[in-house]
């Protein structure tokens, strides 16, 4: 039985906890069945550089399918419900700017020693190739994309990865995921009594492997502290 004190004069146990005239296992908070699925849209992403193809499928209004092949194996599936999903996603960007700078600066100064201090020419070729391939770690190692986190937490359920696929069309895919959270939270009760609908929701997630057991319990320890 799991049971948190909520202030002096308040317990939920979510083992038993129901919304007022509702009951927390109704078929509209479990993800519904398969052959009900209604697919509204289909975005795919593919990376050279991991080897990955990603498809994402929004059904019925507020939930997201994601299936990733890896090096041509197919890893589980995984099925989020977005009303438990942060309304804005958070973009991360690092374009290796370091990188750059060091492998410009490899090209512009022993050119600039050279100009001043005659030597053989072969010793340019050195920095000319570490220059090379600082650009290419640069490339490869850039990052751009968007974290969808866990409502009211800073885990990380999925992400878009706005370097795979062009970006008019990651931007219209965010829309359509951030209509879908809009979507699910309109029918979340206020206050407490979506804490038990949140905690069971990132449990399933947990079991089912797309959040680590001790992501849930930080979840859960952000939500019994509201």
């Amino acid at each position: 039985m799991v049971s948190v004190v909520m202030d002096q004069a308040e317990n939920i146990n979510l083992d038993s906890w129901n919304l007022p005239g509702n009951d927390m296992q109704r078929q509209t908070w479990a993800v519904p069945p398969r052959k009900t699925w209604r697919v509204e849209n289909k975005f795919r992403q593919t990376s050279g550089r991991g080897k990955t193809s990603t498809l994402f499928k929004r059904f019925n209004g507020h939930y997201l399918s994601i299936k990733t092949h890896r090096r041509r194996k197919e890893l589980p599936e995984q099925v989020i419900d977005l009303t438990f999903v942060e309304p804005t996603p958070r973009e991360v960007k690092d374009y290796r700017y370091a990188l750059w700078f060091f492998s410009v600066c490899l090209l512009i100064l022993p050119a600039s020693v050279y100009s001043l201090v005659p030597f053989s020419p072969l010793w340019l070729g050195v920095p000319v190739v570490v220059s090379l391939i600082l650009m290419l770690a640069a490339v490869c190692l850039r990052r751009h994309r968007f974290d969808f986190l866990a409502l009211n937490s800073d885990v990380v359920l999925f992400y878009i990865d706005a370097l795979a696929t062009d970006q008019e069309k990651v931007t219209a895919f965010i829309e359509t995921v951030c209509d879908g959270i809009a979507r699910g939270q309109r029918q979340l009760p206020v206050g407490k009594q979506r804490i038990p609908l949140a905690v069971v929701e990132m449990r399933r997630l947990a079991g089912e492997g797309v959040i680590t057991s001790g992501q849930y319990e930080t979840i859960k320890r952000n939500w019994f502290s509201l």
